[in-house]
C-alpha cells in the first residue's frame, strides 16, 4: 500500500507547447487580469452600490486562468497543465479531501481553545452568547448547549459550503492549480508555494476599501495580519495540492475554511460580548496564535517529503529562449 502522503506523478503528456519556448509572458497575463478585474468590479459596486465583490471576484480567478492558459500559455493539455488531473483512484483522492477538512477544523479548533485559555478571545460555554446570536438571536439569555442550534448552525454552513465549492475551484484553479505550477517552473517549489499564497492577501484589497478609497481602522489593522494568513493558508493548501497531485483537496480547503470555520468553529463557543474587541493580529487563525497552529501541519507535511518527491516527480521546465543573435 502507498504511504497516504505520496505524491502523484504527473503525466508525461502534461508538457507544454509554449510559444516562445521558455517565455512566461501568461504569468504577466494572468496577475494583471487577476488584479483589474477585481477593482473593476469594486468601482461597479460603488457606483451601483449592489454588493457583487465577494463572489464574483473568485469568478475573475478563473477568468485570469483561462485567459492565461487557453489564449497565452496553450498547454498541449489544460487540466494537466493546472493539476485538474488526476481524479483517480477516486478513494486516494476522498482520502484526501477528508484529511484537508480536518486539518483545517483541527487547526481552527485548536486555535479558539488557544485564544479561550490565553485570554485574547474568551468562550462563553454557559450562554453559548455569539452562537444564539447568529442563529438564534430568539434564544439569547438562555443557558446550557443549545444543540438544536449548534446543529442549525452546523447545516447552514454545510449548505454554504456546498454552495460556494464552485467558488472555491475557481479561485484554486488559479492559483493553486495554475500559477503554483508556473512560478515552480521559475524558482522552485518553496518560494512558488509562499509567493503564490503572499499574493492572495494584496488581492483582496478591494475588499478592504470603502468610497473614495478611504479605509477604516478596522480594516487597516487587519490586512497585514490577514495576509500573513494568507501566505501561510496558502503554503499549506499549496502542500495538500502537491502531495495529492491535483487541486481538488485545496478546493475543499478553501471552501471550508471560508464556511464551516469562520461560520461556525469560530462562532461556536464564542462570548459575543467580546465581538467588539476582535484584534487580527491576536484573533482566529489570522491572529498570531493561528499562525503557529498553520505551521504544525506545515511542518509535518514537509517533514514526510512532499516537496522533495513533487520536484523530483515533476517534468523538467522548458529551457529559455535562444539569445537572439
Amino acid at each position: 500500500m502507498s504511504s497516504p502522503l505520496r505524491t502523484v506523478p504527473p503525466s508525461p503528456t502534461a508538457s507544454d507547447r509554449t510559444t516562445p519556448t521558455g517565455s512566461y509572458r501568461d504569468v504577466g497575463v494572468f496577475l494583471a487580469v487577476v488584479f483589474a478585474l477585481p477593482w473593476l468590479l469594486w468601482v461597479v459596486e460603488q457606483v451601483t452600490g449592489i454588493r457583487i465583490l465577494y463572489f464574483a471576484a473568485m469568478l475573475c480567478v478563473a477568468v485570469a486562468t483561462f485567459v492565461a492558459v487557453r489564449w497565452v500559455r496553450r498547454p498541449a493539455s489544460i487540466p494537466q497543465a493546472t493539476a485538474l488531473v488526476p481524479v483517480r483512484p477516486v478513494g486516494r483522492l476522498v482520502r484526501y479531501c477528508l484529511l484537508t477538512i480536518g486539518i483545517f477544523l483541527a487547526a481552527s479548533a485548536l486555535t479558539v481553545a488557544l485564544n479561550a485559555v490565553t485570554g485574547v478571545f474568551p468562550a462563553d460555554l454557559t450562554g453559548f452568547s455569539a452562537l444564539r446570536h447568529a442563529y438564534a438571536p430568539e434564544t439569547l439569555g438562555q443557558t446550557g448547549v443549545p444543540w438544536d442550534v449548534v446543529l442549525t448552525a452546523l447545516g447552514a454552513n454545510l449548505v454554504q459550503f456546498a454552495l460556494i465549492l464552485p467558488l472555491a475551484f475557481c479561485e484554486e484553479w488559479g492559483w493553486r492549480g495554475y500559477l503554483l505550477n508556473r512560478f515552480r517552473d521559475r524558482m522552485g517549489t518553496w518560494p512558488a508555494l509562499i509567493l503564490t499564497g503572499f499574493i492572495c492577501g494584496p488581492w483582496h484589497l478591494p475588499f478592504y476599501i470603502g468610497p473614495w478609497f478611504s479605509m477604516g481602522a478596522a480594516e487597516r489593522q487587519s490586512i497585514i495580519p490577514f495576509t500573513i494568513f494568507c501566505t501561510l493558508f496558502g503554503v499549506l493548501l499549496g502542500l495538500l495540492r502537491l502531495a495529492s497531485g491535483s487541486i481538488w483537496p485545496a478546493v475543499v480547503g478553501h471552501a471550508v475554511n471560508n464556511t464551516v470555520i469562520f461560520g461556525f468553529v469560530h462562532v461556536v463557543v464564542a462570548d459575543q460580548a467580546a465581538q467588539p474587541s476582535i484584534n487580527a493580529w491576536l484573533t482566529g487563525l489570522s491572529g498570531w496564535q493561528g499562525w503557529l497552529v498553520l505551521l504544525v501541519p506545515i511542518g509535518i507535511l514537509a517533514a514526510t517529503g512532499v516537496v522533495r518527491r513533487a520536484d523530483r516527480e515533476r517534468p523538467a521546465a522548458p529551457p529559455p529562449p535562444p539569445a537572439a543573435a
